[in-house]
Formats: C-alpha cells, structure tokens, sequence
C-alpha cells in the first residue's frame, strides 16, 4: 500500500485527534494539537490509511516517524517499513515509551537500535498538586504567589475571543525581551503559537492569562492528549512580574481537575528549564526513545 505524506491542516483533528486520544499515551507526542503547533518548525506531515494515523518529521537528516497510531504495532511498523525501504531510508521512530519498547523488542528481537536523551524526557504532574500545592513541598512556591499578591493588584481570566489579542502581545513582548526574537527558535515558537490561537477551536486549545491591573503579564495555552492527561503546550510570564509563572501555573491547574495529570512536557536539556520543572516534582518522569530498525 502506497503511502502519501501531506501537510496537516487544523481540520485534521476531526478524525486524527479521536485516534491518537484512544492510544492512552501520556506523551506529548499523542496529541494532534502538538503536532500542528510545530508542523512547520520539524517539518511534520500526516497520512491516513484505514484508521491509522501516521505521522513523518523531517527535521533532522533521516525522516523519523511517530509510533503508528490506530493500528496494531506489527501491521503499523510493516508500513511503514515498506514505505522507508520504498523511499531510500532507515525506518526510525520517536515517541517510544516503556511499554512500547518492551513490544518492538518483542517483535524485533534482533534488529532494533534504541536511542533516550534525557532532554526529551516528559514531566507529568497530578493536577490536583499543581492546584493546591500541598504540604511543605510547595512551600517555595506558596512564597512566590503571596508575595506576587502582596505587590500587584491582580486576576486570572479564562483565554477567551475578548483576550486573544492580548495573549499575541503578550506572546511577542516576551519574545522581544528574550532576544528581539532574531532567535531561529525563540521565532519558531511564536508563530507555533499563533497558530494555536488561530485555530484554538478546532484544536481544542484552552488557556488563561494574569493581568496586572489591567495588563497581560503572564499566558498558558494547553489541550488534552487523552481524557487523563492534559499537555500544557506553552507557558510565558514577563520577567519583571517576580512570582508570576507560579501564579499562572497554580491558576490553570484549577481549572483542569477533571484531568488527573498534567503534561507539562520536556525540557529540551535547558539547565533553568529543568531546574524549574524539576521544583514542581513530577509524578512521572516520562523516559521517552528513538530507535531504528536494522
């Protein structure tokens, strides 16, 4: 069978978002709105065959391709076998966990070669932690929110059409701060979300924001991956508002509690990024692999 990469469109999640929901994966890599928000930036495409999902990223110098989705694993990887040897290339994939690697094992018990890179580790947390910061493990965090609400005068509020501006601004003050955006990647996440606020509907996209006396200082956006976990997809707070990342993060946490765990994905190997995912203790640390097929 013949396989026909494109490109994904917001209207995709119709059918896609269903199937990779059913897989049950904790991994960001399970959600459709992950992968539209960074489609240009990793060069991702989509192909449908039967109920199956597939998906390919070139951004590297060998396509990888997602785990296949809505297929049993032998009937998924056989295609997409075909299709590597067909095209000239190795067949790699990402989004391997635990069990999947124990399966492909199984399967291919001499002809597989794996790959895990701590950076591209999931950190997965209990909603109902990040929500009320219990005990003497938050007791940092508790710090930075009351004093954040000693010195500002300040709400949360629900993304929604009347802040959608608001949250761009925002989205762009924030990149100009880390550097005039003339960061390749700095770039490539702004426009990744503009596109989440574009087509937040079809995508599932909720969010909220913090407003100091009346200005946006701080902005989530997120959509679930299953009816389990939900991925927090962006998080960004002005750096002059001491406090207000633990403020945003402590709001969007209550209003997510039908969701048991909250994905908060990697930390792509940045010392302060996994110094402050690390603060908030994850539940689960999700060992995620690559591997080719030999």
């Amino acid at each position: 069978m013949q396989l026909e990469f494109r490109e994904l469109l917001p209207e995709d999640a119709v059918w896609a978002a269903p199937l990779m929901t059913a897989s049950g994966r904790m991994g960001c890599e399970y959600s459709y709105t992950t992968a539209y928000m960074w489609s240009r930036h990793y060069n991702v495409r989509i192909a449908h065959v039967n109920n199956a999902v597939l998906l390919r990223s070139d951004s590297g110098h060998v396509p990888s391709f997602l785990v296949p989705i809505g297929v049993p694993l032998e009937e998924g990887v056989a295609l997409l076998r075909a299709y590597a040897d067909a095209e000239g290339v190795p067949l790699r994939l990402h989004g391997i966990d635990e069990e999947i690697r124990e399966r492909l094992c199984a399967l291919y018990p001499d002809g597989l070669r794996f790959e895990s890179h701590d950076g591209d580790y999931d950190y997965i947390y209990r909603t109902k932690d990040l929500a009320t910061l219990p005990g003497n493990t938050y007791h940092s965090k508790k710090i930075h929110i009351s004093a954040f609400s000693r010195r500002y005068d300040w709400r949360y509020e629900p993304l929604d059409h009347t802040n959608i501006e608001d949250v761009e601004a925002l989205s762009y003050e924030w990149c100009r701060e880390k550097g005039e955006c003339r960061d390749a990647g700095l770039a490539s996440e702004r426009c990744a979300i503009r596109r989440l606020l574009q087509y937040r509907e079809q995508l599932s996209v909720t969010g909220g924001l913090i407003r100091v006396e009346g200005k946006a200082v701080a902005f989530t956006l997120g959509s679930p991956i299953n009816h389990r976990v939900f991925d927090v997809h962006v998080e960004k707070a002005l750096s002059a508002y001491a406090g207000a990342y633990a403020v945003i993060n402590r709001e969007f946490a209550k209003t997510l509690t039908a969701y048991p765990y909250l994905n908060r994905e990697n930390d792509m190997g940045i010392p302060g990024l996994r110094r402050a995912k690390e603060s908030y203790r994850p539940a689960i640390l999700l060992k995620k692999y690559t591997c080719e097929l030999l």
